[in-house]
């Protein structure tokens, strides 16, 4: 069968010390029909000085842009394959990664978007955990994204029918869109690729996971309530723990009442959050009754 074209859209800003290495993962590719593009948002840490050395395999761009999500639609935009897959400049592909995908949506040719599973690296690269990726389904997908980014890849035609990514939000981007591709198509049209590891996911401080923590969780919030109705009690414990904790990172030489007083400050900011109230006051009670009557 004809090969297609697949086209892996880096977006990048200020990611110097990784993305050279995110570029060979790509380069080194066993798969001969490859459309490798990167939209840089202007950086100034040297990204542009190796955007250059790679410059007669590679598409680049380096112009100010609205943030992550609006130079992955610049790239998919420019894109000309019929398959997608969207690396971070941080990320990387194991080896054999896009021939695996590209022949499973051959043999599936009902499939419109294929994912697999990923580790997660430190900064220097070491493998430090996998990620909890599991099969689609779009009623879990409200309590937890279990789709690693890096992994999947998508047909051309999804971007024709439910558009882009969504440029306001700043962390969950990704996540967003899976949902509207799982409200758009039968679960069946989308396959996970168990125990097929495709990608390496970088855990760092400087990562946006990592610096926007509280950001990430009001958007995976204001995401479920938009599409599902609802807020699962999955995203509000993690946002009350997750931003406490990431809070007293900065504070580790405290005394323990100090702690303690702040940790509970940052966890009952649950309740500044428009709607947080209404939610936590149904997920309590259906954790208190709920006890009550086992």
């Amino acid at each position: 069968m004809e090969k297609p074209l697949v086209s892996i859209i880096t977006p990048s800003f200020n990611q110097g010390k990784f993305i050279e290495e995110t570029i060979k993962s790509v380069l080194s590719q066993d798969y001969p029909h490859l459309e490798y593009i990167v939209i840089d948002g202007s950086s100034t840490d040297g990204t542009v000085e190796i955007l250059k050395k790679y410059e007669d395999r590679i598409q680049w761009k380096s112009e100010p842009d609205l943030g992550q999500a609006d130079a992955v639609n610049k790239g998919f935009s420019r894109a000309k394959g019929e398959i997608l897959g969207w690396l971070n400049s941080d990320d990387t592909y194991i080896p054999g990664a896009v021939s695996t995908v590209v022949e499973h949506f051959l043999r599936n040719p009902d499939i419109i978007m294929v994912y697999g599973d990923a580790h997660f690296i430190d900064g220097g690269g070491t493998v430090t955990g996998n990620y909890p990726s599991e099969r689609f389904r779009l009623k879990q997908l409200a309590e937890r994204c279990f789709l690693s980014q890096p992994t999947v890849f998508i047909k051309r035609e999804v971007f024709g029918k439910i558009g882009l990514l969504d440029i306001k939000l700043r962390t969950c981007m990704d996540y967003e869109y899976w949902i509207r591709v799982g409200q758009s198509y039968p679960e069946t049209a989308i396959a996970y690729l168990k125990e097929k590891f495709l990608a390496n996911a970088r855990s760092h401080s400087e990562s946006k996971s990592a610096k926007l923590r509280e950001i990430h969780y009001k958007e995976a919030m204001e995401t479920t309530k938009k599409y599902f109705g609802s807020v699962p009690s999955f995203w509000m414990v993690a946002y009350m723990i997750g931003t406490a904790e990431e809070k007293m990172t900065s504070l580790k030489n405290s005394n323990v009442m100090t702690k303690a007083l702040l940790r509970i400050f940052y966890i009952t900011r649950i309740f500044g959050v428009r709607w947080g109230y209404r939610y936590f006051t149904i997920f309590f009670k259906k954790w208190l009754f709920g006890n009550l009557k086992r």
